[in-house]
C-alpha cells in the first residue's frame, strides 16, 4: 500500500515541480531531499521506513502520554478540575458533535502545560532526557508534578533541557502531530469531574 502511495506521490511531485507548486506533505518533502550535487539522497525503501517510523511513534507515544494522564486525573482532583473547566469553556461555544478548530486547540493552554509536564516526568522514549528533565538544578522539585512551572510568567528552562521530542536536527518530526492529537483526544474523552470519593465520572460522553 505504501509503495503504491509513494508512486502516486512521485507522479504528483513531478507535476508540482512543472507547475511551480510548493505545497508539500511528508511524502513529497522526503522526495525533495537532495545531496549537494542534486542527486537523490533517499531510496524508496528509506522513504517508506521514515513514514512508518512517523506513523508508529506518533500513535504509540500519544497512547503512553494519555495512559499517564488518565492515571493523573484519577489521583489529582485539582488538575482534573482545571482541565475540565478549560475544556468546558471550549465546549460552550461548540454545537453537539461539532469539530474542533485550530483556534479551539490554541485555547487549551493549561491542558498543553499538563502534557509537557507529564512528558518531562515520564518521557515516552527513555533516552538521556531524564538526566536534564529530572535535574534539580534546572527544575525546582523535579519529582513534583507542577504545570505552573511552564507558565509564561515563569523563567523558561534552558535550551535542550526538555528533550521528550529530541532537539536540533534530530527533533521528532511528529512532535506537533502528537500534541494536537493529545489535545483533541482529551476534549473528546468528555468533560470530567471528580466526585467526593475521588473517582472520575464522565459528565458528557465518551468519544
Amino acid at each position: 500500500m505504501l509503495l503504491d502511495l509513494l508512486h502516486e506521490k512521485k507522479v504528483a511531485h513531478e507535476e508540482q515541480k512543472r507547475q511551480d507548486n510548493s505545497s508539500k506533505d511528508l511524502f513529497t518533502s522526503l522526495l525533495s531531499v537532495r545531496d549537494d550535487d542534486s542527486s537523490v539522497m533517499m531510496s524508496d525503501e528509506e522513504i517508506i521506513d521514515n513514514i512508518i517510523v512517523v506513523m508508529i511513534t506518533g500513535y504509540d507515544t500519544t497512547s503512553v502520554l494519555l495512559t499517564f494522564l488518565v492515571r493523573l486525573l484519577a489521583n489529582n482532583d485539582a488538575i482534573c478540575f482545571d482541565i475540565s473547566r478549560e475544556q468546558e469553556e471550549i465546549s460552550k461555544s461548540k454545537a453537539l458533535g461539532e469539530d474542533l478548530t485550530w483556534e479551539d486547540l490554541t485555547k487549551m493552554k493549561y491542558t498543553w502545560r499538563v502534557a509537557f509536564e507529564m512528558l518531562r516526568i515520564n518521557p515516552p522514549v527513555m533516552l538521556s532526557a531524564a538526566m536534564t528533565q529530572m535535574d534539580g538544578s534546572i527544575f525546582q522539585n523535579p519529582t513534583v508534578f507542577d504545570p505552573a512551572r511552564l507558565e509564561k510568567n515563569t523563567p523558561s528552562p534552558p535550551p535542550f533541557s526538555l528533550l521528550a521530542f529530541g532537539a536540533g536536527q534530530r527533533m521528532c518530526p511528529g512532535m506537533e502531530l502528537k500534541l494536537w492529537k493529545y489535545l483533541v483526544l482529551i476534549h473528546r474523552l468528555g468533560l470530567v469531574d471528580t466526585v467526593p470519593s475521588g473517582s472520575i465520572v464522565n459528565k458528557v460522553e465518551y468519544f
